[in-house]
């Protein structure tokens, strides 16, 4: 179970940037064109940033300077002394007060909070007081997704990072997350429910959903590299697929597949690659129905020193919360 939340501001701790644009359109007069996400069709720069043909900030120094904007930061800043606590998104802030109220740490890692507002600002805000950690890539040099800026949060909680769930807008940030090891939750700023539901499982609380307790279950047997507590997963009607082959059918196939070509449970055999120092890291990426989808992330150390690094994606098909049929999918 996690044992900290780390937040990203913009789009995060925040309402999305295109939500309150009508509200700032109207405070100041000036008028803001484009609703990105919300109305790509009336967005012609938006169209241009999906299509890569311009980067995010470019997309939003176009829409800051057509408003008579400096940039993008001068716009962020005006959206702050406008508009108040009124930014501040009440599902980001009710989860921080129950997680405080739990137990559970909170911080936050933004790019431009300071940078953008103002330190007076900041200091002047409630919603921003009495965080456990503080860490904005303004005052501290290195922006997200480089690993400075997370190790820095990581020292700060002093957890270890696959106990800090970490969400933010942007996806390069969230796998630059990942890269040091926490747990990163993509927060879609035009459906922000699934990334605070998935956030509150993480660190207890609500109640785990299925998908999510039968991937920790397989995470801790397959890390032990246990094969008595792995087969126990799998319906006696198993059947494995590999990069689209079939490659075993019943339990008895399953398990030979386990030893021949993973290398569990094979101690003692000189055809099979001994693992040192095993790590394995599993992550629920959808569930819908009785199917399930996982990224699972490995690596190992050779005898002769070589570190071995792995990434792959699964899905299962479940009956009775036994996997009846996997797919994985690894590049070889």
């Amino acid at each position: 179970m996690a044992k900290a939340l780390l937040f990203d501001v913009g789009d995060v701790l925040m309402h999305s940037n295109w939500a309150v644009l009508d509200d700032l359109q109207e405070a100041t007069g000036r008028p803001l064109r484009g609703r990105g996400p919300l109305d790509p069709a009336g967005d012609p720069d938006w169209s241009r940033y999906l299509a890569g043909d311009i980067p995010l900030d470019t997309y939003w120094n176009n829409k800051a300077q057509a408003a008579g904007y400096t940039g993008f930061l001068d716009l962020w800043r005006s959206m702050s002394y406008e508009l108040q606590g009124d930014v501040f998104a009440p599902d980001a802030m009710g989860l921080i007060a129950d997680a405080r109220a739990a137990g559970v740490k909170v911080g936050i890692l933004s790019n431009d909070l300071v940078g953008s507002a103002g330190r007076e600002w900041v200091d002047s805000r409630p919603e921003l007081a009495g965080f456990d950690v503080f860490v904005d890539c303004t005052e501290f040099g290195t922006r997200k997704p480089a690993p400075e800026p997370y190790l820095k949060a990581i020292a700060d909680f002093g957890l270890p990072p696959d106990e800090i769930v970490f969400l933010d807008d942007m996806p390069y940030c969230i796998e630059g997350a990942r890269a040091v090891g926490l747990i990163g939750v993509h927060v879609d700023p035009t459906a922000r429910e699934h990334a605070f539901n998935t956030a509150r499982e993480l660190v207890g609380l609500v109640v785990e959903s299925r998908g999510r307790r039968l991937v920790r279950v397989a995470e801790a047997a397959y890390a032990a590299q246990d094969l008595a507590a792995i087969m126990p997963l799998f319906h006696p009607e198993i059947v494995v697929y590999w990069n689209g082959s079939k490659v075993a059918e019943g339990l008895a196939e399953a398990r030979q597949f386990h030893i021949d070509r993973l290398g569990f449970g094979s101690t003692g055999r000189s055809d099979v690659v001994k693992r040192h120092e095993y790590r394995l890291r599993k992550t629920l990426r959808a569930e819908h129905g009785d199917t399930i989808c996982v990224e699972w992330e490995s690596s190992y150390r050779l005898d002769d020193g070589t570190r071995v690094e792995s990434r792959a994606g699964e899905f299962w098909t479940m009956r009775h919360d036994l996997l009846i049929e996997w797919h994985a999918y690894k590049g070889e």
